[in-house]
């Protein structure tokens, strides 16, 4: 803990100064690390999602988005590559929260955070292409 002094002479002398959410930043950078593990999980199952030549839940899924979508109008591609991302991250839930309301929200919300990123569009569209 760091000691400062009052700017003020007729107080104690001294009082103690909080870390400054020293210990915020801390947590941040571990829920910074655990998305990005996450994120580097998620596109290791889209690229197996991709390359399987099984019928698994995940492919079975962008198989069903890329027939059902246009991915030749940026429109059409955008929709698709966003539902694809929402599926993911749905997939990722444990089945209580997958079905609760804050499951679909959570998975809305980083399914549309997913899709934008352009590095995780790319990789998703292309996956898309290749299935349809």
């Amino acid at each position: 803990m760091s000691v400062k002094k009052t700017s003020s002479p007729l107080s104690s002398g001294s009082e103690a100064v909080d870390s400054l959410g020293g210990k915020d930043e801390l947590k941040r950078g571990k829920v910074e690390k655990s998305f990005e593990a996450a994120l580097a999980e998620l596109s290791g199952q889209l690229e197996q999602a991709g390359s399987e030549k099984t019928d698994s839940p995940t492919r079975a899924k962008f198989q069903q988005i890329a027939s059902e979508g246009n991915l030749d109008s940026q429109e059409g591609a955008m929709t698709a590559v966003n539902e694809s991302a929402k599926f993911l991250v749905g997939s990722r839930l444990s089945k209580d929260l997958r079905n609760s309301d804050e499951g679909k929200k959570v998975a809305e919300d980083l399914g549309n955070y997913l899709s934008k990123d352009p590095m995780m569009h790319k990789k998703i569209l292309g996956i898309l292409q290749r299935l349809k």
